[in-house]
């Protein structure tokens, strides 16, 4: 499947109303949430326990019974997914609770409030009500529902929650499924792998398939990205409205989805000097150096370059230098490690034979 499929893909879902969606994106950041408020961030695939599950006893906010002021005043971080869930798609029951939350004034219940608008169709009003929020009274993981309305609703503008989040990213203040997300969208795209390797695949929505999407544009990482979600599949764990989209990712092609626009996009970052921005420019200098150093027959020079490289983190073409010039310096070592490279990157059996073929002419 061409990448062009993907994007049409991901293009259709963007077409379509994206308001309750984003609701779900809250709650699951709120989920999220809990997973680290419980600190039992377990083995990849371990559901997460939480703070109001059946390990810490009855729940305060129970289906039936009606809710007070009063008890809101009390609202915890870790219950507000629990109340969402009370409230579910039921129209009267959000309106009714927004009126409710709206006379209390803790944090929690502030951010229970803009979760409800989102879910009311409200996007414009909810970003207000976050903005409300001192952020420093905003836990980590709750970070990131209001990132992602800012992004969606004013995305050439600021957004402070992003410098919040990437803060927190770096001091490991938040779970996987958060961090890879953070990780994709600055270009960290092997730890946004190693991120995901650590979620529950059943807590994927529909935008991390762009997370992942971006992951696999990256030569280094598509065979790992495919063997990412292989395993996810087999799992049964993914939600079932993934599973024809994340098997186009799977099959897609390793490139950009549009040149110009991928072209308009890393121009931005790179005049913003995002971190993803800083990574492009130096990715670009690299290979124009590794070009220079091959063209110029400086073989040895270019090989102890990336002696202490990681291949993954290398694109293609400068695995491919590197092979070449240790094939062309009969270096064994160095044939034999990028040579695997290139097979692991290209299963194909004429790769694998020309590789064997000129591995055998460097001995």
């Amino acid at each position: 499947m061409k990448r062009e499929t993907v994007k049409a893909s991901v293009e259709r879902q963007r077409g379509k109303p994206w308001w309750p969606a984003l609701g779900v994106a809250g709650a699951v950041a709120v989920g999220a949430g809990l997973w680290f408020y419980a600190a039992r961030e377990g083995p990849v695939g371990e559901k997460p326990q939480t703070e109001t599950s059946a390990t810490a006893g009855t729940p305060r906010f129970a289906a039936q019974p009606p809710l007070t002021q009063a008890e809101l005043q009390t609202l915890r971080w870790e219950e507000i997914n629990q109340l969402l869930q009370t409230v579910g798609a039921d129209a009267g029951e959000i309106e009714r609770l927004i009126q409710l939350v709206d006379g209390v004034h803790i944090p929690p219940a502030i951010y229970l409030r803009a979760l409800l608008l989102i879910l009311q169709q409200t996007p414009e009003k909810a970003l207000a009500t976050f903005d409300t929020l001192d952020h420093q009274a905003i836990p980590p993981a709750f970070l990131y529902a209001p990132h992602r309305l800012q992004q969606t609703l004013h995305p050439d503008s600021p957004d402070p929650y992003l410098t919040e989040l990437r803060t927190a990213v770096a001091e490991g203040k938040v779970p996987p499924l958060i961090r890879a997300r953070v990780q994709a969208l600055d270009g960290n795209l092997r730890e946004a792998l190693g991120s995901y390797m650590r979620t529950d695949p059943g807590s994927w929505a529909r935008y991390d398939l762009e997370s992942l999407q971006r992951i696999g544009t990256h030569q280094g990482l598509a065979t790992d990205l495919r063997k990412l979600i292989g395993g996810a599949l087999a799992s049964g764990r993914v939600k079932k409205t993934l599973v024809a989209p994340l098997r186009e990712v799977a099959r897609s092609e390793a490139a950009p989805p549009d040149v110009e626009v991928f072209k308009r996009q890393l121009r931005q970052e790179i005049e913003a000097n995002t971190p993803a921005g800083q990574i492009a420019i130096a990715s670009a200098k690299q290979l124009i150096n590794d070009r220079k150093l091959f063209v110029g027959r400086k073989y040895a020079e270019l090989i102890a370059s990336h002696r202490e490289s990681e291949p993954i983190k290398l694109s293609t073409e400068t695995v491919l230098l590197l092979f070449l010039s240790a094939v062309e310096l009969k270096e064994q070592i160095e044939t034999d490690r990028w040579g695997q490279e290139l097979k692991r990157r290209h299963g194909d059996a004429e790769v694998k034979d020309w590789v064997t073929e000129m591995t055998a002419s460097a001995q």
